[in-house]
This record gives structure tokens, C-alpha cells and sequence, in this order.
């Protein structure tokens, strides 16, 4: 250990010496004070030849301060902050965890909450798919004059019509034209009714107008204006009974018919009583089928091949109403 070493001298001022005269008498007596200053301070006197007195320096002493070593403190003090700095990033790296592991967390939810959305997209994609599939099926089925894409066609109407109102079934749509016209876009009724699903000019005009559109008579056999024209009309009678029997009811045989069928009054017509029961047992088929699934196949393009009018030169009579200049109204998606 290094020592740090201090040197005190302690030196008195040298009285000025007597020198014996050898007269006592003219020699100066020294004053108590003064001896009594020299004893103090370590002064010593020693006799001199000739009888004079000499004083002698006093012994030099020496006098060691240790001081403490100061690179322990500055150590101690270092090490000190090390010990602070290495807890403070510590902390700082639980705390950081916490908020990464809140973080991923969160992320984690999103991302399953997008995974369960994506897969909810895709079945419902293809459940619509599967619906619309077998409704063009049951179309042809129904049919057999009707192509795979004049099918396809009618189950898209369909379902853009059930988007526009919810309230009305797609299934009751296909019901109601499977016994209405059999899905015959040409097909005119003994009462005056037309088209796909059966509409009197009367209703039409007022259905026209409630789409905001100019009612011509070509537009009843326009399978986008009557589709549109028949989904209002369930959508109107829907509101107005919330019951299905008196929907059917009055779509087909009027609000008299309705009334008399819903008093149970025998004066409802035979017609309309016939034709409720009937587009409800075909509902409720087509329920059960599609609630168990539907299985789609290419057995329907299979029959498409062999239908009437593959011929080249042949025109059927879809084709030449398909060729025949329709309404000029607004389609069902102008409309919208």
C-alpha cells in the first residue's frame, strides 16, 4: 500500500549566544521568560569553552500521515452504478416483454379474427354457390326446354332479387315460378297474367311505378323486369300479412281471394286455394333438399346437349323471344 509520508521539521529560532566576558558583572542575566520559552520549545544549551553557553538546534522528529487508499472509494462507487445500471435494464426488458407479449397478443386476435371472417366469406360464398347451382338445376329439371345458361341466368335474378329483399325467400321465388309458368318466359295465362311469374298488366303498371320505371307490355315478358316486378310485390304483401298462406294468397287470386281464405269462408276460390297448398308443399321440398345440401353434378349440361334447337339452323322459341327487341326499361341492377 502506498504511503504518503510528511516531514515536520520542527526548528526553533536560535537565541542569540552569551559570550562570557568573564565578568560577571557585565555579563547579562537572562530573563525567566526566555528560559522558560526556550524549555518550551526544546531548546537545549550546553556550555562553551571559555565559559560561554551555546545553544544547540533541537532533534529533528519525523512525523507519518497515513491517508486511505482512494481507487477502493472510486471502485466501490463504480460498482455501485453498475449494480443500479443492470437492474434498471432489467426492468426495462421485463417491461418491454410485457408490452411485445400484449402486442403479439393483440395481433394474434386480429389475425384469427380475419382468418374466421375469411373462412365465414368462403362458406358462405359457396353455400350461395350451391344454392344458386341447384336452383338452376331445379329449373331445367322442371323444364327440360329452358338452357343451362337461360337457367343459369334465372337463378342469378333470383338471387339478386332476394338481396334486394331480404324479407323474401329465394326458394319461395323458385316455388312460385316452377307452378306459375314453369319457367316459360313467353307463357301468358287465361286471366291476362304473363311471363315468369305470372303478372297481371294492372299490378304491373303499379309496380312500374313504385321502381320509378315507364311500364310498356314487353316488359312482363323481360325475365330481369318480371323477376324484379314479382320479388317487389312479395317484398309489399310480406309487410302487409306476415304470413305466408296469405302472401300466396293474394299474389295469385287478389286481396278478395286473401280475405275469403283467411276467414276460412268457402267462397275463396278452388284456384287459389289449390295453388297456395301446391307452392307450399314445392317450398317446402326445396327446403329440405337444400338444408341437406345439394349436390351439384355435370348431369344437367349432360341433358343440355341433347335439348331441342342444338341444331344449326334450328331456332326454338326461346331463341327467337331471346332475338325479339324487349322492353325499353331499366334493368334490375339500374334500378337499384
Amino acid at each position: 500500500m502506498a504511503r504518503s509520508r510528511t516531514v515536520m521539521s520542527i526548528l526553533d529560532a536560535q537565541a542569540p549566544s552569551a559570550v562570557a566576558t568573564g565578568d560577571d558583572e557585565t555579563q547579562d542575566a537572562e530573563p525567566p521568560s526566555l528560559a522558560s520559552h526556550k524549555k518550551t520549545k526544546g531548546l537545549s544549551e550546553s556550555p562553551a569553552e571559555g565559559g560561554s553557553t551555546v545553544s544547540v538546534p533541537p532533534e529533528v522528529r519525523e512525523i507519518i500521515v497515513r491517508h486511505g487508499s482512494g481507487w477502493q472509494s472510486a471502485a466501490l462507487v463504480v460498482v455501485s452504478m453498475l449494480l443500479l445500471s443492470t437492474i434498471a435494464v432489467a426492468f426495462y426488458a421485463f417491461h418491454r416483454v410485457g408490452v411485445l407479449n400484449d402486442q403479439v397478443a393483440d395481433t394474434m386476435v386480429r389475425v384469427e379474427r380475419k382468418i374466421q371472417n375469411l373462412n365465414a366469406g368462403i362458406a358462405f360464398d359457396s353455400k350461395r354457390q350451391q344454392l344458386q347451382l341447384g336452383i338452376r338445376d331445379e329449373i331445367i329439371r322442371t323444364n327440360p326446354q329452358v338452357s343451362l345458361n337461360e337457367a343459369y341466368e334465372y337463378s342469378i335474378l333470383i338471387m339478386q332479387a332476394s338481396d334486394k329483399y331480404p324479407s323474401v325467400d329465394p326458394l319461395i321465388i323458385l316455388a312460385i315460378g316452377l307452378v306459375e309458368s314453369g319457367y316459360d318466359e313467353q307463357a301468358q295465362s287465361s286471366a291476362n297474367a304473363r311471363g315468369l311469374y305470372q303478372i297481371w298488366p294492372s299490378t304491373g303498371r303499379l309496380l312500374a311505378r313504385s321502381l320509378g320505371w315507364e311500364y310498356t307490355e314487353d316488359m312482363l315478358y323481360d325475365p330481369v323486369t318480371n323477376t324484379e316486378m314479382a320479388a317487389l310485390y312479395l317484398d309489399i304483401l310480406y309487410a302487409a300479412y306476415n304470413d305466408q298462406s296469405m302472401v300466396l294468397a293474394e299474389y295469385n287470386g287478389g286481396p278478395l281471394n286473401a280475405g275469403y281464405l283467411r276467414a276460412g269462408s268457402s267462397q275463396a276460390a278452388a284456384e287459389t286455394r289449390n295453388y297456395v297448398k301446391k307452392v307450399e308443399t314445392i317450398y317446402q321440398r326445396l327446403k329440405n333438399q337444400f338444408e341437406l345440401g345439394v349436390e351439384v353434378t355435370l348431369e344437367p349440361m349432360h341433358k343440355d346437349r341433347n335439348r331441342d334447337g342444338k341444331l344449326l339452323g334450328w331456332t326454338s322459341r326461346h331463341s327467337r323471344a331471346a332475338s325479339a327487341p324487349r322492353a325499353n326499361a331499366p334493368s334490375a341492377a339500374g334500378a337499384q
